[in-house]
């Protein structure tokens, strides 16, 4: 899937630009014709991707008379995802932020019905539908899904998706199948989730942001990219599985066993992706927690045990800390029983 997505963006960079050169500088390499996209790793295509992609919309723009989206307009953006509470405010700001910016990212409207959401994204483009404007919609949804996702630290299972191009467009890009049901030519682009989600809580910092992961479903969506997947992602999945199976954590020495190499080297890996093994087991405790109380009536002690602390009250203290809820205040609020 990455190299495909690659391929095609780099194809459509290149015709409007005349060299690709420029993606490879991004990541601090040079082109050079015997690397085949299977020798990048996956984040590295994802970079170029995107940046490839802005430069792509910011040209769109200037041949449509508007202003192209500028670093500070994002860092904007950014700032006020990163200082909300909950999901749901995270994207009402969001909503006001494309507004205030001119819609230089488009604008992007919150339906929700029962306990679906519904997140609107229209691309403010003249010249109707084409390979490239396809192609940067669909990397523009996917890169919102994966922010908020980042966001809350929790994944956000894509329902149902909508593109607003002809299927005789979207073939003519010729990827292999998406990870998500894609509906086309509906007259709107956008995704659905379970609206539970908008009210998780926003647990990343403006500071987080730097070293934000690979979380693009187009990047991380096959099986013949899970070697080249980020460390964390796959370092996340060993440990969620064992805590949810088994109540417990995996200890450091399993990971480098289960993933190859040291523990000095694996070590190394997390920090170049901005993060460590005991940061990524508060995440995985946060992530079931939230679920358990919001989906179960299992005891809170119960609880404690499933997410393999001493005890409760090591449990609270630590739920408290990433909320600022007790976990019987968080139920009663979000719970089964409760839910507002």
């Amino acid at each position: 899937m990455a190299e495909s997505v690659a391929e095609r963006v780099f194809a459509i960079y290149s015709e409007a630009f005349g060299s690709i050169e420029p993606l490879f500088e991004h990541v601090g390499q040079r082109p050079d014709g015997r690397r085949t996209l299977s020798s990048l790793p996956v984040a590295d295509l994802a970079r170029m991707t995107s940046f490839a992609i802005n430069q792509l919309a910011r040209r769109d723009a200037v041949m449509a008379g508007r202003q192209g989206l500028r670093g500070c307009d994002w860092r904007v953006v950014m700032y006020s995802l990163t200082s909300a509470r909950t999901l749901r405010e995270a994207i009402v700001r969001c909503c006001e932020c494309f507004e205030a910016i001119d819609w230089r990212c488009g604008k992007m409207t919150l339906r929700t019905h029962g306990d679906t959401a519904q997140l609107e994204l229209e691309a403010v483009r003249a010249g109707g539908s084409t390979l490239g404007g396809c192609l940067i919609d669909l990397f523009g949804m996917t890169e919102v899904h994966g922010l908020l996702g980042w966001l809350i630290d929790h994944p956000i299972a894509v329902r149902d998706a909508w593109l607003n191009h002809a299927p005789e467009i979207f073939e003519g890009l010729d990827l292999p199948d998406l990870p998500f049901l894609l509906r086309l030519d509906e007259g709107w682009n956008g995704f659905q989730f379970h609206a539970s989600l908008l009210d998780y809580p926003v647990m990343r910092s403006w500071e987080d942001q730097q070293q934000r992961p690979l979380s693009n479903l187009l990047f991380v969506s096959s099986a013949r990219d899970t070697d080249r997947m980020p460390v964390e992602t796959r370092v996340r999945g060993i440990a969620m599985a064992a805590l949810k199976n088994e109540g417990r954590l995996p200890a450091f020495g399993e990971l480098v066993s289960a993933l190859g190499g040291s523990e000095a080297t694996l070590r190394r890996q997390l920090a170049r992706e901005g993060t460590s093994y005991r940061q990524v087991r508060e995440s995985c405790r946060r992530e079931l927690a939230l679920h358990l109380l919001r989906r179960t009536y299992i005891s809170i002690e119960d609880i404690a045990g499933q997410l393999d602390y001493c005890d409760s009250d090591a449990f609270r203290q630590a739920f408290r800390a990433w909320t600022g809820y007790s976990p019987t205040a968080y139920r009663d609020g979000h719970g089964v029983g409760g839910r507002r």
